[in-house]
């Protein structure tokens, strides 16, 4: 047996065995941990496969699953490859056609992939968001003011290659070990390219930076939008950050420690059930990146396209509308409430921006999404009110 044959029986494997929920990332960790036996090139490839299986998302369920990965490999590659070479040539010969010409071609439609297309936002593309699964988004990592000429240095220096999307914005090879090479979060910020745009709006308005600004970003996890607000509004942030995971806020001070922010104010706060007592104190801008499906961001985690629950949006619904009503009564008048998810669902989007300026007569000053599927990036979607 030719060792594709033998990466392709260890891939069926991993599927099978894969159980609902779990994090592909996960399930390969633990395999190979397990199994000992192979090398960092047999993991490498082994790993491609089974996240290129996971990228046909529903298509081709009639077919076995070796005969599914097969043809991931050639629908999520676009140069000729070792692989179907030696075991399906015919596929081979063709996989310099397009993506659409490719699917046609093995008779899959955007829908078989994505199965949830009724529920997408209307500006969303669903024949173009659904193909998007078949490729790999790109490595972006956002550049600190002040710090671009010694990012370019030290990526020359170890021959990483890079492009610039912009000043900010430069896109990396997969899998490129920056962190020994660059000072995370002090000269740069792994962060995808439309979760640096969220922001747009305050870069745009002079009159932001122009005096002291209090924020509440109130989901605030990692911290990553935290420190991207803090870059642009310098030292006229009055910063104020909680999340409802106490665990989360120590490892967020750290990286905040290693970002240069050491003046904020920081606290523990169950925003759906409201269980304890909140600051009595209002902001001029409250930042909701809230929990969501995560749809925009599942072509990093395409067996979210085999496990997900349709049922689990109106959880997720509930607790965004929840969130936003314990803390919008903390906006000034006149004050900012950014909306932010990485979801392409109406239901956590459209339909709840229209729930929040009924219930509590916002004005909306934008909304729209931040289309990753044309860039190889993350589709967030944004909208920012003001109180009328």
């Amino acid at each position: 047996m030719s060792h594709y044959h033998s990466h392709i029986t260890t891939s069926i494997k991993i599927i099978e065995t894969h159980k609902n929920g779990e994090p592909l990332a996960y399930h390969l960790k633990r395999f190979f941990a397990t199994n000992k036996k192979y090398g960092s090139k047999d993991r490498k490839s082994i790993a491609s496969l089974c996240y290129n299986y996971y990228r046909l998302g529903n298509a081709l369920k009639n077919k076995t699953t070796e005969e599914r990965i097969i043809i991931a490999v050639f629908l999520c590659n676009n140069k000729p490859n070792d692989m179907l070479a030696a075991i399906a040539p015919n596929y081979n010969v063709q996989i310099e056609m397009s993506i659409a010409q490719k699917c046609e071609y093995v008779k899959i439609n955007s829908n078989h992939i994505f199965f949830f297309q009724n529920e997408i936002g209307e500006y969303i593309n669903t024949t173009e968001f659904a193909f998007s699964f078949l490729k790999q988004p790109l490595f972006y990592i956002r550049v600190r003011p002040g710090k671009n000429e010694n990012v370019r240095a030290k990526l020359h220096a170890v021959n990483i290659s890079f492009t610039e999307k912009s000043d900010t914005c430069f896109v990396l090879p997969q899998a490129s070990k920056i962190e020994n090479v660059l000072l995370l979060n002090n000269e740069v910020v792994v962060q995808d390219y439309n979760s640096q745009q969220v922001f747009n709006y305050i870069k745009n308005n002079d009159s932001l930076s122009k005096k002291e600004v209090s924020v509440w970003d109130c989901c605030a996890a990692s911290g990553g939008k935290s420190i991207l607000i803090y870059d642009i509004l310098k030292e006229k942030l009055n910063l104020s950050v909680s999340d409802v995971r106490g665990n989360i806020l120590n490892n967020l001070s750290t990286r905040f420690k290693e970002a240069g922010i050491k003046s904020y104010q920081s606290f523990v706060a169950d925003l759906v059930n409201l269980t304890t007592t909140l600051p009595q104190k209002k902001y001029d801008i409250i930042i909701c990146d809230a929990p969501c499906t995560g749809s925009g961001t599942w072509a990093r985690t395409p067996e979210q396209l085999s496990f997900f629950k349709q049922q689990s949006i109106e959880v997720f619904v509930k607790m965004q509308k929840q969130i936003a009503n314990n803390t919008i009564p903390f906006l000034k008048q006149g004050g900012l409430f950014f909306y932010i998810t990485c979801s392409i669902f109406a239901q956590e989007n459209e339909m709840v921006v229209h729930y929040l300026k009924q219930k509590f007569h916002l004005q909306l000053l934008q909304m729209e999404y931040l289309k990753g599927y044309e860039i190889q990036a993350d589709t967030m979607f944004v909208a920012v009110f003001t109180t009328a």
